[in-house]
């Protein structure tokens, strides 16, 4: 089970990557349009950028703490996380 929390792991660091060219992206927009709609964008990007860059902090030191009983789940939830976050970059990129 160690290698499905090693892909967690790079899941979250590509999770991270596409929250950070979000928040590029939402600063231009926010440099051009200052608006609450963008606002909202950045500080959604923001936060979530925090909460993956903590959650590859614990992937990182706490490994071995994970029980196998959670692996998977926390495995699958930073898949769709992952994937959800790349197709919002695609899309805002376009």
């Amino acid at each position: 089970m160690a290698m499905l929390m090693n892909l967690t792991t790079m899941m979250a660091v590509v999770s991270s990557i596409a929250l950070a060219g979000l928040l590029h992206i939402y600063i231009r927009n926010l440099k051009k349009i200052k608006s609450n709609f963008t606002i909202g964008l950045f500080i959604f990007a923001l936060l979530f950028l925090i909460q993956n860059l903590v959650s590859l902090y614990y992937y990182l030191t706490m490994m071995e703490y994970y029980s196998p009983e959670v692996e998977l789940h926390v495995f699958i939830l930073t898949l769709l996380q992952t994937i959800g976050f790349l197709v919002l970059l695609k899309i805002t990129w376009e």
